[in-house]
């Protein structure tokens, strides 16, 4: 019989292990961000094209965009609200998934009496 034998990393290895990680998440959100600032670029392409949007008022959509996005991203129901306003325009798209860390907020709310949407 082999026996495995674990020893616990060294506060030196945590380190490490820790750093690395933080460059992991910083690149990860660097590729979402350029993703998303790709997706915002060809929507103003569209308005454009297609609706006759100039570059003024393309301006105030892409800010408008920046602000709506971090306040939905710094809210912690703040994608169900987005799913939420867009069901009530009749758009049929489908809902964010509810990851970890929303399913937690969505105790808590419910705990202090508040109401998520329900699905």
């Amino acid at each position: 019989m082999k026996a495995i034998i674990h020893r616990k990393p060294t506060g030196a290895e945590k380190e490490i292990v820790a750093s690395v990680m933080k460059q992991v998440e910083d690149q990860i959100q660097q590729e979402q961000n350029k993703a998303i600032f790709r997706t915002v670029k060809m929507a103003c392409i569209v308005l454009n094209e297609e609706f006759g949007f100039g570059a003024q008022r393309l301006s105030k959509f892409f800010e408008a965009m920046c602000t709506k996005g971090k306040a939905a991203v710094d809210n912690p129901e703040g994608w169900f609200l987005v799913d939420e306003k867009l069901h009530k325009m009749g758009m049929e798209l489908d809902d964010e998934d509810i990851d970890e860390r929303e399913k937690h907020s969505r105790s808590l709310y419910h705990e202090k009496g508040r109401k998520f949407r329900e699905y």
